[in-house]
């Protein structure tokens, strides 16, 4: 076999706390802002909803990727391979094709915001929809950091780093929850006290994974 089940659990026990712990920033949100009022939390909740679809997008887009790099590193391995660049390239191609993406998809959103959740949603109440579109346009700005952060968390998945990306979304849940709690109940600036800690965590787990990916001592 080419994993034992040790190695298995070091790389799927990682995995899937990463992905509860990345579930979580929207769901400590929705906790978090249920102190405000029914209509933000509403508003917050259904945002959640549809931003899961891109988080979704964004996670395919990058496993695919993982595949291809993970592919293109065995090549590099072969004798008659004269091209030792390969990973490289496909790892460049994965992180520029997610931030174009994810920017083509932010520039929409905080175009037609308020449009997009009356499709989505239909017709609610004049204040929940003030609170979709104010978490909305606030989370559409966090977009490319979470195609950032997932073309190189598929990076660091494709040589086995689970662990790390791991400890870094427990980092960045641990960021969004302090500053929900300052936003709502020091600042009480109400959905924004929410959804602006829910960017800055995203920035900051993009930024931190780039570096960490730029890195010599990786492979």
């Amino acid at each position: 076999f080419m994993f034992t089940n040790q190695d298995l659990k070091k790389l799927i026990i990682p995995l899937f706390l990463e992905q509860l712990l990345v579930a979580l920033v929207g769901i400590a949100d929705v906790f978090v802002i249920g102190f405000v009022g029914e209509a933000a939390v509403s508003g917050v909740s259904l945002v959640n909803a549809f931003n899961m679809i891109f988080i979704n997008l964004f996670t395919a887009l990058a496993s695919g990727g993982a595949v291809v790099i993970r592919h293109t590193a065995d090549l590099v391995l072969l004798p008659s391979c004269h091209t030792r660049n390969f990973s490289a390239a496909a790892a460049s191609q994965l992180l520029t094709a997610s931030v174009l993406l994810s920017v083509v998809i932010s520039v929409v959103v905080l175009v037609a915001n308020e449009q997009l959740m009356r499709l989505m949603f239909g017709k609610v109440e004049d204040d929940v929809m003030a609170a979709c579109v104010t978490y909305l346009r606030i989370s559409a700005y966090s977009y490319p950091a979470m195609a950032i952060y997932n073309a190189g968390a598929a990076l660091y998945r494709s040589f086995g780093k689970t662990s790390t990306t791991m400890y870094l979304s427990i980092a960045s849940n641990v960021i969004n929850v302090v500053g929900n709690c300052i936003g709502v109940f020091a600042l009480h600036t109400g959905v924004p006290g929410v959804a602006v800690p829910s960017l800055i965590a995203r920035i900051f787990s993009a930024a931190v994974i780039t570096v960490l990916c730029f890195s010599k001592r990786n492979p």
